[in-house]
């Protein structure tokens, strides 16, 4: 009888233990924020204006450009998607959501002044070094400029123009040239969601729904 009384008691223990644990998990799951929804969009870049009399069509600098442009936010979407996020790219022109993220920036360069300018790419062959200047946002926030251009004489709002980045926008920079493949902005692409990942795994409310 003292034998099926401590197995009873030992049973019980057990179940309660399992009992709590369960309970334990149960509690951090309905706690954890859902993945936000991200937005992707076009970083910018400038090119230098070809010149129609001279250039041929196969040497339009505009060429390289749109391929930097399009690559970065094709490895961006791809990333996130594989991380388990809701994404999708967000054109020029498409209402800002009122909620998610936004991931957005540029690409940049320093002239041997040491000043931050918007990077140029000047031939369908540049391979000059630049930097990817990227920003998280969270969208039921209002939107923030990530420069000015920068009150310098003689500069102005053209192609390579001198910038002043905006000190309340915080913004990852990753090197990379001017002809960068497509594993190098898979790179980048795959940091950017591993930082967002960890920012919400420390704070899931960081980005509200």
């Amino acid at each position: 009888m003292k034998t099926l009384a401590r197995t009873a008691v030992v049973a019980s223990l057990v179940g309660l233990s399992c009992f709590a644990l369960v309970g334990e998990l149960a509690k951090h799951v309905t706690t954890a924020a859902p993945k936000p929804a991200i937005y992707v969009s076009d970083f910018t870049i400038d090119v230098l204006p070809p010149e129609p009399a001279v250039q041929k069509p196969e040497d339009d600098p505009r060429k390289l450009a749109s391929h930097l442009v399009q690559m970065m936010s094709s490895a961006l979407v791809a990333a996130f998607q594989k991380g388990g996020y809701s994404a999708a790219r967000m054109n020029s022109g498409d209402p800002r959501p009122g909620t998610g993220v936004q991931i957005r920036g540029l690409y940049a360069e320093v002239d041997s002044d040491n000043h931050w300018r918007r990077a140029l790419i000047r031939t369908v062959k540049d391979s000059g070094k630049m930097q990817a200047l990227v920003t998280v946002a969270n969208l039921a926030k209002p939107d923030q400029a990530l420069y000015e251009i920068a009150n310098l004489p003689g500069n102005a709002d053209r192609p390579g123009a001198v910038i002043t980045l905006s000190p309340y926008v915080p913004l990852t920079k990753f090197d990379l040239s001017k002809d960068a493949d497509e594993n190098a902005l898979k790179g980048i692409a795959s940091k950017v969601v591993n930082d967002l990942t960890d920012l919400l795994n420390r704070n899931p409310y960081a980005m509200p729904q």
